[in-house]
């Protein structure tokens, strides 16, 4: 299976990532874009690695976020909306659209 074989990469990658995200919010601050951008990675790595519990959660406050900072037509906003849609579809076991 890919993913257990990738598990310790990914595990990485969120480590990092999750370092990353804690210096956006403490040099940038909870509002700015390159935050929320962060933050949508950040939950990426959560979703590759399987945690769709971590992944999810932080997908919903961050379209939250995303669209009373930016609103619901920013190119961000979008991107949040639909990495959550994907993440809530592969957690109910579909495969989505083909």
């Amino acid at each position: 299976m890919q993913r257990a074989r990738d598990a310790p990469r990914t595990a990485a990658r969120a480590t990092y990532l999750q370092r990353a995200h804690a210096d956006y919010l403490r040099v940038l601050g909870e509002d700015h874009p390159s935050t929320l951008t962060s933050r949508n990675n950040l939950a990426g790595a959560y979703e590759s690695a399987g945690d769709l519990g971590r992944a999810i959660p932080l997908y919903e406050q961050n379209l939250t976020d995303t669209v009373r900072v930016l609103g619901q037509e920013h190119p961000i906003t979008g991107t949040v909306r639909g990495n959550l849609a994907a993440a809530v579809v592969e957690c109910e076991g579909g495969a989505g659209p083909s």
